[in-house]
């Protein structure tokens, strides 16, 4: 019987459906089951969507790692040490729990709001600064293994938490890159340039990204972009000129020999 995930998000197990004792195999196959049901690109790319795909993905990031899973075990028999990090919210991307807008303080020795306020804390999307720095590091490691789709399930937890950092934004971008979706990494990369518009290296990347899918026009754009806001920024300026060379290369041969194409 199929259960719902925005209903047991506290719950590793019972998001992947899968008992306590499973074993690695069975949390593979679970996996792979719900990554490919929940999956964006199945069914549908709402906020919903990622929020259930990201909880899926946290899941077995956790239960996949023995040292991780048996630490979480633990948290499972003592659900009140749940969340006691630093945690930031999907809307504001820092601050605490305690500073958090309009939160109620907890009395410290109630253990049943400490429980109920975890289950809440577990279904909106929050996330500790450590964790999220730890998904960063390894997503990096994927991508230089190659394995870009691993890399790209890890961080969709990370960005509904994070949205606004630059850094996850980029292995967002290279990840959808190494999968050859050039479009997707474009916009990873835009979303970047919307919380630092001045950054050239953000325009420069869109322009690499543009003329690896042929864009020529939208790739020289970017780059002068970048130049806009740096006018020396060397990859900037490498990337106008590969583009010079491109046009040059397929330019008439009378046209060469005129000078014409320079």
């Amino acid at each position: 019987m199929s259960r719902g995930i925005e209903n047991t998000s506290s719950d590793y197990y019972q998001i992947l459906g899968i008992r306590r004792n499973s074993d690695q195999d069975t949390i593979e196959t679970a996996y792979a089951r719900m990554a490919l049901k929940h999956h964006p690109d199945v069914a549908g790319d709402s906020r919903k969507v990622q929020v259930r795909f990201a909880t899926i993905n946290e899941a077995y990031s956790v239960l996949s790692k023995p040292l991780e899973r048996a630490e979480y075990d633990q948290k499972l028999k003592t659900p009140e040490l749940i969340y006691q990090e630093d945690v930031i919210t999907s809307d504001e991307g820092r601050g605490t729990v305690e500073s958090s807008p309009g939160a109620v303080p907890q009395q410290q020795d109630s253990r049943t709001a400490t429980v109920n306020e975890s289950k809440v804390k577990a279904s909106s999307g929050l996330m500790s600064r450590n964790r999220f720095e730890k998904i960063k590091q390894e997503a990096r490691k994927l991508i230089a293994k190659g394995d870009f789709w691993r890399a790209d399930l890890l961080m969709k937890k990370a960005v509904v938490a994070y949205p606004r950092d630059i850094p996850l934004r980029k292995l967002l971008a290279k990840a959808a890159a190494g999968r050859g979706r050039l479009r997707e990494a474009v916009e990873e990369l835009k979303k970047a340039s919307e919380v630092e518009y001045f950054n050239p290296e953000i325009h420069c990347l869109m322009g690499d990204m543009y003329l690896q899918g042929k864009q020529i026009e939208s790739a020289a754009k970017a780059y002068s972009n970048a130049l806009s806001w740096q006018e020396d920024y060397k990859p900037a300026l490498d990337g106008l000129e590969k583009i010079r060379s491109l046009k040059n290369k397929n330019l008439p041969w009378w046209k060469k020999l005129s000078g014409r194409g320079k």
